[in-house]
């Protein structure tokens, strides 16, 4: 980070606090149903006990969005972020110490933490862009976050090889979830010295009932209704990669050794990331250019590529119980990688297309509503497939996803971006390319 600017330093510093969060949230998460499968009958838990606990996450962060916009003006982004990482601690210490009643409190406390956290990244991120630099700095910073994906892959992989067999058992599970804990505080932390952001926005004083009616009006703007589709996929894709696809390599027995595959899985999807976030970051401001239409088209034929493949590869039942099966062909590891790549790339370019978009088009007080208004769709089809994840085939996850994808893509290309980038009036100084005027301004 160093010859850095001072914008770029703060996203560097925010990427790592993620970086260390994703690396324990999101393995977590992915291993969450195949953990809850192995101990149901010892622990005396629910079977899919891990999918429930996910829509009760997702549901209380869907409505937490109602309440957390004006608490992050309250205690600013920085201190969101660290009570966020707090909640997700404790939901993560749910699987050291397993209990059915304190796994689903847990899950309610993280939803709600989550969306205080997710509030005030997106908050401190825009403080630290400007229009010109706003591409390449959230791209930095999904980046270094999802490098997290690969680590933890290769943490797994480690750890596997002193391991026998599929089956997670007790000790296991703590040893696995255990350092997944101290990144998470550690990341809290790295938060708490969090400096402040250089382009600081001035709080605009609304009330709470006031702050809701701005968010139902601007959820009725013509390019959030155009988005909407949009938000609503990543929320279902997003789900269904984190937890029902490393299920199903889970429950599929022709895979062979599926936990090593599994952390490879994850090893390949982060790698997509990073590769996506490499060539966001280094078109930066050339990704208007390309238009935002197309870089989200690009996204969906990947991922409509992927579930073609996983409906004609992974057995019907694979999502909700272990088989012996397998879909129109035998599965194969290296298709299942692929697929975790492309995967990677397709959810980099999708996502970072929602979060630069807003910022095209709204102001600074008129963005955080927008954002709520995103996190919530999002948030509320995350629910809603981690709740009917544990009762449906793999041909209606495919079915739907296929369908949403389809009209994300369509009703994107029906959006308004202005033709020149807006600039909040209040921001206090700009940045410019060269680090002399920088220094100058800052001074």
């Amino acid at each position: 980070m160093f010859g850095c600017s001072q914008p770029t330093r703060n996203v560097c510093q925010l990427g790592i606090v993620f970086f260390f969060n994703f690396l324990s949230f999101s393995t977590l998460a992915a291993l969450s149903q195949t953990i809850i499968e192995s101990v149901a009958e010892s622990e005396g838990i629910s079977r899919h006990a891990g999918y429930y606990s996910g829509f009760v996450s997702y549901l209380i962060f869907t409505f937490g969005h109602f309440v957390s916009t004006p608490i992050v003006e309250i205690i600013s982004p920085k201190w969101s972020i660290v009570a966020g990482l707090l909640g997700y601690a404790m939901y993560e210490a749910s699987y050291i110490w397993i209990n059915e009643y304190f796994l689903y409190i847990s899950a309610a406390v993280s939803g709600f933490a989550g969306s205080l956290m997710w509030t005030g990244q997106f908050d401190y991120l825009v403080q630290n862009c400007q229009p010109q630099t706003l591409d390449r700095n959230s791209a930095t910073l999904w980046g270094i976050s999802t490098i997290s994906s690969i680590v933890g892959g290769i943490y797994l992989l480690i750890l596997y090889r002193f391991q026998t067999g599929n089956h997670f058992d007790m000790p296991l599970i703590r040893l696995v979830v255990g350092p997944f804990l101290g990144c998470t505080l550690l990341s809290t932390v790295i938060g708490c010295f969090l400096p402040k952001p250089v382009y600081k926005a001035e709080k605009y004083k609304l009330s709470y009932f006031k702050h809701l009616s701005e968010i139902v009006k601007i959820s009725f703007d013509r390019n959030l209704l155009f988005l909407l589709c949009t938000f609503v996929y990543t929320g279902m894709e997003f789900a269904y990669f984190s937890a029902v696809f490393p299920t199903m390599v889970s429950f599929t027995k022709s895979l062979g050794n599926t936990r090593n595959l599994n952390a490879m899985c994850s090893i390949s999807a982060g790698t997509g990331n990073v590769f996506g976030c490499f060539v966001l970051s280094t078109l930066g401001p050339r990704v208007r250019e390309i238009g935002r239409k197309n870089m989200v088209l690009l996204g969906a034929i990947l991922h409509l590529t992927c579930f073609v493949i996983t409906f004609l590869m992974f057995p019907d039942d694979a999502p909700l119980q272990p088989t012996d099966g397998f879909g129109y062909f035998e599965p194969r590891p290296y298709i299942v990688l692929i697929c975790g790549f492309f995967v990677g790339i397709g959810d980099t370019i999708i996502n970072q297309q929602c979060y630069t978009i807003l910022s095209d088009i709204y102001e600074h007080d008129k963005r955080v509503e927008a954002f709520a208004v995103y996190r919530f769709y999002q948030s509320l089809a995350s629910c809603i497939v981690m709740f009917y994840s544990a009762h449906v085939l793999l041909k209606t996850h495919i079915i739907v996803l296929t369908i949403f994808c389809i009209l994300a893509t369509t009703t994107f290309f029906g959006i308004r971006i202005p033709d020149r980038c807006p600039v909040s009036p209040s921001l206090q100084t700009l940045e410019t390319k060269g680090s002399e005027q920088e220094e100058t301004l800052i001074a």
